[in-house]
This record gives C-alpha cells, sequence and structure tokens, in this order.
C-alpha cells in the first residue's frame, strides 16, 4: 500500500481525507468518527511501516502523552467506582483519546497545509449557513439550527470558532480575500444565532477580545481596521438584539437563575428550564466532590452522585439520570477527583501554553493564532457542556488539536 498512488485530482487520498474533517463535522452527521476511523487506520499502518510509534515522534509526542494521559484518567476512574462494569461503555465511547496519536500520525504525514484547512472551514461556513437557514424556513424558525452537528449547542459552538478562524488573518489578504473572509464570518454568526445556543455567544465574546489581542501584538490594529471592528460589532448586536429567539433565550436565562434553588420540591425540569437545572447540577456535584475529592465516583457516576444532594424530587430523578453535569471541570471533580481534573486542565492549557509561545516567537504564524482561539473557546464551552461527553466533540478536539500542535509544516505539492 503506498498513499501517494491514491491520487484524487490534485491532493492524495490522505490530504482529502483531512480535508474533508471541517466540512463534515457540522454538515454531515457522524461523518467525522467515519474520518477518525480512516485516520487511526493510516496512522497505524504509517507506525508498522516505519517500526515507529507516536510516542517517540519528535512532532507527536507531547500530543500523544497528554491524550493518552487523559484517557487512562477516564479508565482508572472506572475501574476504581464501586460499579466498573457499568462504565465499560464510558471507555469505549471515548476510544478516539486512545487512537489519538495514530490519527495525528496520519495528520502528519498527510503534510497538509493551515491554508487548505482554513479554506476547507470556509466552505464548510457556507454549506453549513444554507443548511442552517433551510431548518429554519422549513420549521418558522421555530426550532434552533443543528446542520450535522449533534445538537444545536455544539452546532453554535463549531460555528463561532470557524467564524473566528476565517477572519483571524484578514489583514494579510488582499481585497477579494478580505471580503470572502468577512461573509463567511457573518455568515458563521448568523448561523450561530439560528443555533440559539447561549454558551456559543458568550464564546463570540471571548473570542472577539482574544482576536483583538492577538491582532495588537501583531501590530494590525490601525484606526480605519479598529472602526471597521466596531462597526461590524455594531451590526452584530442590533441583528442579535432584534432576533426572538436571542431576546427569549436571553430572558429565559435570567429568570431561570433567579428561580433556581435546591428546594424545589413541587417544581417540574421542565419549569426551572436548562439554565437552573445545570446549576443544580454544579451544586450536587460540588457537594459530592467534596465528600470523595481524590478519586472520585467513576465517570459513569456523577449524575448520580451529584442527585444525592439535590432535595427536589423531579430535579434529582432527572440529575440521576444524566450522563454529565455540563461543566466538564465539576464532572471531571465528582468522576475522576482532583487528580482527574489537573490531567483534564493540563490536556487543555497545555496546549494553549505551547500555541501562545509559539505566536509570540512568531507573530505572523496562523496555526499558532487559530490554536489560542481553538482552546480558548473549548475552556468556555466546558463551562456548560462537555469536550468529552460527545462523540462529535470528542472527534473535534482530537482532529484538530493533532492538526494544530503539528510544527514546521511543509507546503502541499501536486503528486
Amino acid at each position: 500500500m503506498n498513499i501517494k498512488y491514491l491520487n484524487i485530482i490534485k491532493f492524495n487520498f490522505l490530504q482529502l481525507l483531512v480535508l474533508s474533517m471541517p466540512l463534515l463535522i457540522v454538515n454531515v452527521k457522524h461523518a467525522s468518527e467515519l474520518v477518525i476511523l480512516f485516520l487511526t487506520i493510516f496512522g497505524v499502518y504509517f507506525s508498522i511501516r516505519e517500526r515507529k510509534l507516536p510516542f517517540f515522534h519528535y512532532q507527536l509526542k507531547i500530543y500523544s502523552y497528554l491524550v493518552l494521559a487523559f484517557f487512562f484518567s477516564i479508565v482508572m476512574s472506572v475501574i476504581l467506582s464501586n460499579n466498573p462494569i457499568q462504565g465499560i461503555d464510558r471507555i469505549g465511547s471515548n476510544i478516539h483519546f486512545l487512537v489519538a496519536p495514530f490519527v495525528a500520525f496520519s495528520i502528519y504525514k498527510s503534510n497538509v497545509d493551515i491554508k487548505h484547512i482554513v479554506f476547507a472551514i470556509k466552505l464548510s461556513v457556507i454549506v453549513a449557513t444554507v443548511y442552517a437557514i433551510y431548518e429554519g424556513s422549513s420549521s418558522g424558525y421555530s426550532i434552533r439550527a443543528e446542520g450535522g452537528a449533534d445538537s444545536p449547542t455544539i452546532f453554535g459552538f463549531i460555528m463561532v470558532l470557524f467564524g473566528f478562524i476565517s477572519i483571524i488573518n484578514v489583514w494579510t489578504q488582499n481585497k477579494k480575500e478580505k471580503l470572502f473572509s468577512i461573509f463567511v464570518f457573518s455568515l458563521a454568526i448568523y448561523s450561530v444565532i439560528l443555533s440559539g445556543t447561549r454558551i456559543a455567544w458568550v464564546i463570540f465574546i471571548v473570542l472577539f477580545f482574544s482576536t483583538m489581542f492577538i491582532w495588537s501584538i501583531r501590530g494590525q490594529l490601525k484606526k480605519q481596521g479598529l472602526i471597521l471592528i466596531v462597526l461590524a460589532l455594531a451590526v452584530v448586536i442590533a441583528i442579535s438584539i432584534n432576533n426572538k429567539q436571542f431576546n427569549i433565550k436571553i430572558e429565559n436565562a435570567i429568570t431561570e437563575i433567579k428561580i433556581s434553588s435546591a428546594d424545589m420540591d413541587s417544581r417540574y425540569v421542565s419549569s426551572i428550564g436548562s439554565v437552573g437545572i445545570r446549576l443544580l447540577m454544579w451544586r450536587g456535584g460540588f457537594e459530592a466532590f467534596k465528600q470523595q475529592p481524590i478519586i472520585g465516583y467513576g465517570y459513569q457516576n456523577t449524575g448520580l452522585e451529584a442527585s444525592r444532594y439535590i432535595s427536589g424530587r423531579h430535579a434529582k430523578t432527572y440529575i440521576k439520570g444524566s450522563k454529565m453535569l455540563h461543566n466538564d471541570y465539576i464532572n471531571s471533580l465528582v468522576g475522576f477527583g482532583i487528580l482527574g481534573l489537573l490531567i483534564l486542565l493540563l490536556l487543555i492549557f497545555l496546549p494553549l501554553v505551547i500555541f501562545f509561545k509559539r505566536l509570540k516567537a512568531d507573530k505572523d504564524c496562523v496555526t499558532s493564532a487559530i490554536g489560542v482561539l481553538f482552546i480558548i473557546a473549548l475552556s468556555v464551552f466546558a463551562i456548560t457542556d462537555s469536550i468529552y461527553s460527545h462523540s462529535v466533540m470528542r472527534s473535534f478536539f482530537v482532529f484538530f488539536l493533532g492538526f494544530l500542535l503539528l510544527k514546521d509544516r511543509k507546503k502541499i505539492s501536486p503528486p
């Protein structure tokens, strides 16, 4: 088997496989799982052919050890729990982190340049926005857009990140490229509004200031640019404020925060709302963590243990059956203990340190700038959801972190 003979037009098969991930992950359900599978197979092949595991490759070893440490923290949390048999399926569902080093090996061997990934991201945003508009128009905009992602929340998260990735290098582009990048960014933000994802709006604010910071250290924030940014921000705010779904979500969130309390025995989960139920999950989860802080209760038992500290009958039943606590930091404390949380923080923030150091060393490095945005977006998303409890998010994390941590990538040349 030789990859170079699997050529399709300009790119070979492996390169097309890597470039397909940004397109498929928000547009075709479960397709990202298939991409991860193929990349794993190729990665194993390369390891056997070169007699070298990813753990000993200078480009891959940091990434490989990080994801493997996280996977084994999941395994150990299940093994040390009171009901390890019931947690086996959780180990299997997180196999992405076990095979991640081989996925990264395939990405490395594909030699795909960042500019081609960014272009694939822009195409993905265009397709996903059309998909979201079709979803909305066919339902009278009564449902939240989710495209080909698992949920509107994941769709909104990926789209807001893709939007900022589209414009991170806008100041170095020619006029036509600038217009195209701004157009794609506008589509991405419109899709976020259609998704009705509150955490995506929070991420928008955080990424906006993060992008401004990156542009400032690059010396790209000129007077004319600042005026354009302010105008663009004003347009986004105006569109959001005039969007009925946006206003309803914000009003509901404020109301749910006010009425949420741990002694709501007479209230149904539907009356508490998603924000209220999350607050109860976090309170219960933190109380559970304090009782067993070192090793936790097991990945599969977070909802069960948190529910013991909830007095509301209906909320207690709902949380007991939940697979996660909608906060990766609290979920890790309850499931894996303080040691598991430290591994999660290492998995997220060590790459951020690496990306930031590379950005300081080379201010024009697009990969490092995108890496900073990627980690910041994930760290905020993890506050109200999970980066390791959804198959799409596991694929997204494993693929993009594996790609972005690579350095000194050569340009793609036609086969």
